[in-house]
């Protein structure tokens, strides 16, 4: 926390004096403030063929919304520009992409790409090199910590070279779990030449961009692909499903969730088959978990039948194959909330990964209508609130005197929600912008109709089918198992309840199992063995003791057992005689183990009469009144 005297100041200055103008710019969130500029692109063309790109080059103080991935705005600023340029990439592997395939084409002409192992010194040394128009490519976090400290002389860097931010609304997609990713705004502003360029750009609320003119790239053919999305409860079922009606060779999943990839790998038995593309740290992760085939470096030679891509690989990144791979994007709320996939944003660049097109492109998705999501003034109106009280709370430290009210108010400063969208005490525009965009998106998985919606509003780029797919387990069901905190019996309660509500009510007779009731199956087979036998009644007459639960099973099992063995019996023995002991347990014998069973005592034949034991001439028998089923 910044010394509170000047961030008390800060506050009373700049923001909570009049705190609506904090929100002044994202009232009406920027879209075009200006006409945009539209130009047409050809089918089968590039933006290094096209006018006023082949002519003039790349127009600063800008925007270029290119509208569909893979038109060659990036590949043109690094191979065809004829400026000195510095590229900021949302990830390493695209930037190490991109090096690669420019290096080998044009080696007097490289560029240099900065990530781990590529230091200040290596920067330095490039930058004396004779490339007459040094490109140098890096992610948000490489910008600032290795090239700006490259350039000795920084106005060098501002005056002399066009910065081109690619990927642009990654900035406010990232920005609350990657706070660098913004860092470079500042400097960005700073550059006597910039842009940036996105095929799904979102607006943004800084004020600086209000100028900026916005160039639309709009394709003069149909680029709409036919996309289904699958809405269903059970998400690990439906996709097993789908998987198996493809009999595809090659399977992309798309989802950012380490949990997800390896409960998906584990449930459908694929681990030995399948490969994770994903940030080293995710590749810990997935170790750690058991799973062993998990990389944090892409190569298309690498691919194998069933291929796991977390966020890292939802855009920018080419992947240039000889075959046309089914895609597929997962979402589950209920297990990893951050597997929401965007139908504006990155549904479209993951639709487009794939250079030499996808043979299916499936989005399968669970909803949950308890998801919380704010329309964009009730998020305004929220974060309002959040800095009012935190205003508060700084003032509050900046008066106190107390060591322990200073102390209690400095954590909840630094605990606080509204803290977040703070850097160097300075309000994070990029955050606010972050916060709305997600409240929407969230909003389209309260509901199938809700995400329909979505879909059908970005119907340039989707030609969208859908198809529900229920199943008895719901993921809701085994979150909500998952999460119990209660006993034993309460737990073994939960279970039988879900168990009643999944099979039929007619003779018991079992549903379909499906993947997440085959587990649940697995997990408590006492419990399912339970309710097949004595039913949900019976579960709740044992009390949910484990010991009454097996008593009660073997007891119904002993009375099924006998109403099978008692038509045989009834054929041997009849009411009214008196069969002797030798004779009971030689017939009873043959019975039994015509079915299997073993263990024959004498005494067994009152289990099928109402009778008792006599002795008739010196023989005991056993006097048989009345049968006991009839």
């Amino acid at each position: 926390m910044p010394g509170s005297h000047s961030v008390s100041r800060f506050f009373n200055q700049h923001i909570f004096t009049t705190p609506t103008e904090v929100f002044k710019p994202c009232m009406g969130q920027l879209l075009f403030v200006m006409k945009p500029i539209k130009i047409e692109l050809p089918k089968g063309k590039y933006i290094s063929q096209i006018e006023p790109f082949k002519t003039n080059g790349l127009f600063s103080d800008c925007i270029y919304h290119k509208t569909v991935t893979g038109c060659g705005i990036t590949r043109y600023a690094i191979e065809f520009f004829n400026h000195p340029l510095i590229g900021i990439l949302p990830n390493v592997p695209v930037i190490k992409d991109k090096e690669a395939k420019h290096n080998k084409k044009h080696p007097k002409k490289n560029v240099l790409g900065v990530y781990k192992g590529v230091e200040v010194d290596d920067i330095k040394a490039y930058l004396l090199s004779d490339v007459k128009y040094k490109k140098i490519i890096t992610t948000p976090e490489g910008f600032i910590d290795k090239v700006v400290k490259a350039f000795n002389d920084i106005n060098e860097m501002y005056e002399n070279y066009f910065l081109l931010f690619d990927e642009c609304e990654r900035i406010i997609t990232d920005v609350n779990y990657r706070g660098d990713i913004a860092a470079p705004i500042d400097h960005f502003f700073e550059f006597k030449k910039k842009a940036l360029v996105s095929a799904t750009t979102l607006p943004f609320s800084d004020e600086r961009f209000t100028d900026f003119k916005h160039y639309v790239i709009e394709p003069s053919y149909d680029y709409s692909k036919p996309i289904k999305v699958i809405g269903t409860n059970n998400v690990i079922s439906s996709l097993n499903k789908h998987i198996k009606s493809l009999q595809s060779d090659h399977v992309c999943i798309f989802i950012n969730s380490t949990n997800g990839i390896y409960a998906i790998a584990k449930s459908l038995g694929i681990e030995s088959e399948s490969k994770a593309f994903c940030a080293q740290d995710s590749v810990v992760k997935l170790l750690i978990k058991g799973y062993r085939y998990a990389s944090s470096n892409f190569d298309v030679k690498d691919m194998v039948k069933y291929n796991f891509f977390t966020s890292r690989y939802f855009s920018a990144v080419d992947m240039k194959v000889h075959f046309k791979p089914d895609v597929i994007m997962v979402t589950d709320v209920f297990f990893a909330e951050h597997s929401i996939i965007d139908p504006h944003t990155e549904a479209i660049q993951i639709a487009g990964r794939f250079r030499n097109g996808i043979n299916r492109l499936v989005h399968i998705t669970n909803f949950n209508p308890e998801l919380e999501s704010k329309t964009k003034e009730k998020a305004l109106d929220y974060l309002h609130g959040s800095f009012d009280t935190y205003k508060e709370f700084v003032r509050s430290h900046a008066n106190s005197n107390n060591p322990g009210s200073r102390r209690t108010l400095k954590d909840a400063i630094e605990n606080s929600f509204a803290h977040t969208f703070f850097v160097n005490e300075k309000l994070n525009s990029f955050m606010i912008d972050n916060f709305i965009h997600e409240e929407r998106v969230k909003g389209y998985y309260q509901s199938f109709e809700n995400l329909k919606a979505a879909y059908q509003e970005k119907n340039k780029h989707f030609k969208a089918t859908f198809e529900e797919d229920p199943y008895p387990v719901g993921d809701k069901d085994i979150l909500e198992l998952k999460n119990a905190r209660q006993s034993k019996k309460e737990k073994y309660r939960i279970i039988a309840g879900l168990f009643d509500q999944w099979t039929s009510k007619f003779n018991h007779f079992v549903l379909p199992p499906d993947v997440l009731l085959d587990s649940l199956i697995k997990q408590y087979p006492e419990i399912w063995e339970a309710h097949l036998t004595i039913g949900l009644k019976g579960l709740e007459e044992t009390g949910l003791v484990m010991s009454k639960i097996k008593a009660a099973v073997k007891k119904e099992k002993e009375a099924q057992q006998l109403k099978i063995l008692a038509p045989k019996v009834y054929e041997t023995f009849k009411v009214g005689t008196r069969p002797s002991e030798d004779f009971i347990l030689e017939k009873l014998t043959e019975i039994y183990k015509s079915v299997g069973v073993d263990n024959i005592n004498k005494s067994d034949i009152l289990r099928f009469f109402k009778g008792f034991r006599s002795t008739s001439k010196g023989e005991h028998v056993y006097v048989l009144q009345e049968k006991l089923f009839k």
